[in-house]
């Protein structure tokens, strides 16, 4: 019994196994090259979710900006306070997901 690794986790799993006991991937009756269309596949598929939440991370952000550039709000006002909030926030949101999608494209 030799140990392989899953497509979809890439933990290391039994090469008898029907399916994977962490992520419950069924790779019984597939070929490698199967799972390997299966693994780009969900591969794809995370960085096109990291992309879009990166998107709209920087979406928030803009608005955020736009409004204090716009409104110009008083400092010290809750106006001001949640601008500055969410313009912070969005900013942290899109680098998060951006290293995340870094990580993703390195596990090919």
């Amino acid at each position: 019994m030799a140990l392989a690794q899953c497509p979809s986790c890439r933990k290391r799993v039994s090469s008898k196994a029907t399916e994977c006991p962490h992520c419950q991937f069924v790779f019984a009756g597939q070929s490698e090259q199967d799972l390997e269309r299966e693994f780009i596949r969900i591969q794809q598929e995370k960085r096109d979710k990291l992309v879009s939440r990166s998107m709209l991370a920087l979406l928030i952000a803009i608005a955020g900006f736009v409004y204090l550039f716009l409104q110009q709000p008083m400092p010290e006002t809750w106006q001001y306070n949640v601008a500055v909030g969410v313009l912070v926030a969005g900013l942290l949101w899109f680098v998060v997901n951006r290293v995340q999608l870094l990580f993703v494209k390195r596990k090919r």
